[in-house]
Parts: C-alpha cells; sequence; structure tokens
C-alpha cells in the first residue's frame, strides 16, 4: 500500500508539473490559448454540419420575399436558443425591394445570439452568415434548396455557436452570432446592422464571414484549399486566418479577392470595421440552382472552415 501511494503522488507531482510547464510562452511550449483553440476546434463535428445542412434545405425555401421568411428566422433563433443561448433576438428592418418587375416593401430579420464577454463585453466578434437564398431560373418561392449558398454557412455559425456551449468556455469579450437576412437582396439585412452598429460606437473588433463554404469534389484532403477574402483595413486579420488555417487545420489558402463586395462582410468594412469572408476554393456549379443541394456539399471540407474561425476568436479573445 505505501508503493501505491508513493506512486501515484508520484505522478500527481509530474502531472502537475507537466500541467503548468505546458503554459509558458515561448521556446515552441503550449500556451493557454493554443490548447482552448485545440480544444474548440476538436469540438466541431462535420456530422452536425451537415445535419443542419439538411435542416436548412429542408425548410423548402429560403427566399427572402416568401411568405416563410419570419418563420424560418423564428426557426434559427430557436436553433440558438436550444444549444443553451438566453440571448437571442430577431432584429428586424424594413426594405424595399424590386424583384421581377415587382416592388416589394416588406419586413425582413436577421437572428443575433450572444455570449457577453466576462471582462470586456464592449469588444465584439461578429460571426455571421446569411440564410436566405435565391435561384437565377425558377420559383424561388416555391423551392430553393440553398445548401452550400448559404446553408452551409449558417451550419458553420451554429456549430461554432454549439462547440463554444459544449466545452464551456467563457470568452472575455462579447461573440455575437448573426444569421443575416436578404442577403440575396443586396447585402441588406448587412448593411442594415453594420448601419445600426456605427451609429450607436459599437466596438465590433472583427466580422467573420462564412459564405458558400461547403463545395469541395475532391475527396484527397492535401488539396483542399479556402479562399480568405479580406478589405483595405483588415490585411492583418486575414494573416492571423491564415495562421490559424496552418496551425489548427487540414486546409491550405489562397487571398483572391474579386468577390469580396458580394457578401455581408462587405457592409462590415464599409464602416470601418475589420472584416474578413471564407469562401469555397472551388467553383460551385449549382450556383443559384435546384442542384444546390446537400449531396453536393462536403461537411468535413466545412468544418475544417469553421475550425478557423474558431482559433481566430481564441486568438483575438
Amino acid at each position: 500500500m505505501k508503493n501505491i501511494i508513493s506512486i501515484f503522488f508520484y505522478i500527481i507531482l509530474i502531472s502537475g508539473f507537466l500541467f503548468t510547464g505546458c503554459r509558458k510562452d515561448g521556446n515552441g511550449e503550449i500556451t493557454d490559448q493554443q490548447i482552448m483553440s485545440g480544444e474548440l476546434t476538436g469540438e466541431i463535428n462535420s456530422d452536425s454540419i451537415l445535419s443542419d445542412i439538411n435542416w436548412l434545405q429542408n425548410m423548402g425555401t429560403r427566399f427572402a420575399l416568401s411568405a416563410n421568411r419570419k418563420n424560418v428566422a423564428v426557426r434559427i433563433m430557436n436553433r440558438f436558443s436550444g444549444l443553451g443561448y438566453s440571448d437571442v433576438v430577431l432584429d428586424s428592418f424594413l426594405i424595399t425591394t424590386t424583384w421581377q418587375s415587382n416592388t416589394y416593401t416588406m419586413m425582413e430579420y436577421n437572428v443575433i445570439a450572444t455570449i457577453k464577454g466576462s471582462e470586456s463585453p464592449d469588444s465584439i466578434s461578429i460571426v455571421g452568415a446569411h440564410y436566405d437564398n435565391i435561384l437565377s431560373s425558377n420559383d424561388p418561392t416555391i423551392l430553393a434548396p440553398g445548401a452550400n449558398d448559404n446553408a452551409s454557412g449558417v451550419a458553420a455559425t451554429i456549430e461554432i455557436a454549439r462547440a463554444i456551449k459544449k466545452i464551456n468556455w467563457s470568452p472575455k469579450s462579447t461573440i455575437r452570432f448573426v444569421a443575416f437576412g436578404a442577403e440575396e437582396r443586396g447585402l441588406l439585412g448587412s448593411a442594415n446592422y453594420s448601419a445600426k452598429a456605427a451609429a450607436r460606437m459599437e466596438g465590433i473588433k472583427l466580422m467573420l464571414n462564412h459564405d458558400m463554404i461547403a463545395y469541395e469534389p475532391s475527396n484527397d484532403i492535401s488539396s483542399w484549399k479556402v479562399n480568405i477574402m479580406d478589405y483595405d483595413n483588415s490585411h492583418s486579420l486575414r494573416e492571423i486566418a491564415q495562421e490559424m488555417c496552418l496551425k489548427y487545420t487540414h486546409l491550405k489558402f489562397i487571398n483572391v479577392n474579386t468577390y469580396n463586395r458580394n457578401s455581408d462582410s462587405y457592409s462590415f468594412a464599409r464602416y470601418g470595421y475589420k472584416a474578413i469572408f471564407f469562401y469555397n476554393y472551388s467553383s460551385d456549379p449549382n450556383y443559384h440552382t435546384l442542384n444546390d443541394i446537400s449531396s453536393y456539399c462536403n461537411p468535413k471540407y466545412c468544418a475544417e472552415i469553421a475550425k478557423i474561425s474558431c482559433a481566430i476568436l481564441v486568438n483575438k479573445d
């Protein structure tokens, strides 16, 4: 028994040394930040992402002018609430837009779920994606699956929110998960949100935008790449994203900004907020068609992109 007790305390001693030693900075040793990044990215689950892509796809349509638009927003709101988020709201805004020669004036909805920072609540990180969809032909009010565009981005946003709750991480600064409405009508949801944030002089330190992040037809993981777009004021944020990409994912990256004005991150960049835009590297042939369905999505690839955002949130906390 004495020998067993001695061994027990020896193990505790060695474990304590390793535990404290691994949290030192420099010399290649593991830091608290890296431990948390590894824990959070390790919780990201591709099956969970695929489940949410299918859930959104199976709503039939998420077209911004459809009669079910509020119901879609409420269901996304309830999804965040079901993950344990108590601060979840519908942020409504009025739009006037023209479609097929008809003018529509109606309410649209952003969905906002918030984790208040424990130390710096006025310093805010936005994790966002648009939930509406559209078709280039056919009637999007009847059916518009929008799996990659952009159930993938919303699913990744929800998965990051789920992972944070699962590991019980309490960030020092505030994180807001935002599902934007009416992006396909001209970035209207994010334009409304960012304008109100700027008017209130909110301290948004970064915005991570996820739009079309699940199309990757190759099974060769070593060939996977992600396009990380940035803006004139966010090169440093993009460089951090690239660093996190190499540390915590199997992805390589490129930076081609051709379409960086075509998604919600641009609304934030216009007001001087630092934003980046994650976008799949491979061109999606199903874009804005009835073939944009989950069977053409690669949830494992999507999960890798979600991990980058997880690591950025920890790194910039």
